[in-house]
């Protein structure tokens, strides 16, 4: 069996979620499973017992649902300056674990510590649904679309053996001869959910500093709303129709399974889980973060949801939302599928077809 090395995004819970689930069933199958990563997913993974080499986690500076760019570069100025010190240290720590593959999951220092060690890689996310797959683009979104396409260029591997594809919607591959396309990876937690529709809509946003406004919003509006990620407040609640709850995967489950709908920003997780236990979605995406932008316009296009794109949200947008739910409930009904068994099958071909890295067999 073989040895593999997991590198992931350390930004957010979406890419431990999926990267777990994935080298869950790997394990199962044999393989030797490693992770490289920082940040959130690093103490995810770590709180879990799971074996972890730390890499500096680039961030996405965002205040009121907007990317700031120049505190973002400035966040990441260190990784950026010291990137060759970087990856040859990680290069050292994997040579030392001997891996026949290296999966990266939208991570920048792994794939180019396995150049070094000559070790095939396996790009696998969301994120290259942006430069990898044909699509129509409102043209007031192709500033954006140049700009991401140009950081993902940064981030994902040049030449991967493979690049696997988890998404939702299902455009056209640039390069079907490397490129597949498979459903959302779904973590065995939500596949044992038994859902039902509650009275609460669920609230996650990814990064919700300085949205107050929003929140305020949500106490106006008067429908019941459970909210996570938000800080908590500090004074005795005023609107008992928002209630804030702390971090827990268990409660946020629970609430996820439990919601009549979800109101979320556009990262790929939240939403795939969403539509997969038939939960109907208004989506919020961070505006300056153009894969979230494609999340909620694909979203729409489909009729699984309704998404406000590059402005804040209305009252006339929660109306218009409550006001369709149940159609889109309707269409949610043939959406409960997962990618989980055809990506360990595309990642087992792929180790079928390389055999052991030419480091594992300690050639020079």
């Amino acid at each position: 069996m073989a040895r593999i090395a997991y590198a992931l995004s350390g930004q957010g819970r979406g890419h431990s979620s999926r990267s777990l689930a994935i080298a869950t069933v790997l394990r199962d199958r044999g393989h030797e499973v490693l992770f490289c990563c920082g940040g959130t997913a690093e103490a995810i993974l770590k709180e879990k017992g799971e074996p972890v080499v730390s890499v500096p986690q680039l961030k996405t500076v965002v205040r009121d649902n907007t990317v700031l760019p120049a505190p973002t570069l400035i966040a990441n100025w260190p990784s950026i300056t010291n990137l060759n010190r970087i990856v040859a240290k990680l290069a050292d720590t994997l040579s030392v674990f001997r891996p026949d593959l290296v999966i990266t999951d939208f991570e920048a220092f792994s794939w180019r510590a396995a150049d070094r060690l000559r070790v095939p890689v396996i790009s696998f996310n969301h994120q290259q649904v942006v430069t990898d797959t044909v699509y129509e683009l409102p043209s007031e979104h192709w500033l954006d679309a140049q700009v991401a396409k140009a950081v993902i260029s940064i981030i994902a591997p040049k030449n991967p053996v493979k690049l696997l594809l988890t998404s939702f919607f299902y455009p056209e591959v640039k390069n079907p001869s490397r490129t597949q396309l498979v459903p959302p990876i779904i973590r065995t937690a939500v596949e044992e959910l038994v859902p039902y529709s509650g009275d609460h809509i669920l609230v996650y946003y990814n990064q919700p500093e300085g949205s107050k406004a929003f929140l305020d919003l949500l106490r106006r509006d008067g429908r019941s709303y459970t909210v996570y990620n938000f800080p908590l407040p500090t004074e005795p609640a005023q609107h008992p129709n928002v209630v804030f709850k702390r971090a827990s995967v268990a409660g946020f489950l629970e609430d996820l399974a439990s919601s009549r709908a979800i109101l979320c920003t556009a990262g790929f997780t939240l939403i795939s889980e969403a539509l997969y236990l038939g939960k109907p979605l208004l989506a919020v995406p961070n505006r300056g973060i153009f894969e979230q932008t494609i999340n909620a316009l694909f979203l729409q296009r489909e009729d699984l949801g309704m998404s406000v794109i590059g402005r804040s949200l209305t009252a006339a947008d929660l109306d218009a939302f409550h006001k369709n739910m149940d159609r889109y409930a309707g269409r949610l009904q043939s959406r409960r599928d997962s990618g989980n068994k055809e990506a360990v099958s595309a990642i087992e071909a792929v180790l079928s077809s390389t055999g052991p890295s030419v480091h594992a067999l300690g050639l020079p």
